[in-house]
C-alpha cells in the first residue's frame, strides 16, 4: 500500500493534501493532518539519517563484485554534514557514492502551489474584462 492508498483509506486525500504534498516536498512531518503512524511510515529518503544509508550500502557491498550505485540524500546541504556524510562512507569501505541529492532542484514546484490560486482570479477577472462591451484605450 503506497501513501495515497493509505490516506484515501483515511479519508484524507483531496486536493488540499496534493497541494500539501508538493509544497512540503513529499514530506509528511509538517503536515498536520497527517497521523503519526503515516509519518514514521512513509519518511522520505530526505528525512532519513545519512548514516543509516550508509551502513545499509555497506552491508550490501559485501555480496556485490564490483561497485553499486550509491545516492546519498541531503535536504539542507552544508560542509560539515558533506564532510562528515563521505567520510563516513570512506570509512565503511564504500567505493563510490554515486549522486548526492538535494531539495534544491524539486523547490520549483512550490512556486507553483501557491501562483494557482493566485492565477486562477486572475483569470478570473481576465475573463471579466473580456466579456465586457468596453473597448479598451489602445484598441480605438
Amino acid at each position: 500500500m503506497t501513501h495515497f492508498h493509505s490516506l484515501k483509506a483515511r479519508g484524507l486525500w483531496g486536493q488540499e493534501m496534493l497541494e500539501n504534498l508538493k509544497y512540503f516536498d513529499g514530506e509528511l512531518d509538517e503536515i498536520e493532518t497527517i497521523p503519526e503512524d503515516l509519518k514514521l511510515k512513509y519518511k522520505t529518503a530526505f528525512a532519513i539519517d545519512y548514516s543509516w544509508l550508509v551502513l545499509a550500502a555497506a552491508r550490501r557491498q559485501k555480496w556485490i563484485d564490483q561497485s553499486q550505485s550509491v545516492n546519498l540524500f541531503l535536504a539542507t546541504p552544508d560542509m560539515k554534514t558533506l564532510s562528515h556524510m563521505y567520510r563516513a562512507a570512506w570509512r565503511h569501505g564504500l567505493k563510490t557514492t554515486y549522486y548526492l541529492r538535494t531539495l534544491g532542484a524539486s523547490n520549483i514546484e512550490k512556486a507553483t502551489v501557491g501562483a494557482k490560486k493566485e492565477l486562477r482570479g486572475i483569470v478570473a477577472k481576465k475573463v471579466a474584462i473580456a466579456e465586457e462591451p468596453e473597448v479598451c484605450e489602445s484598441c480605438q
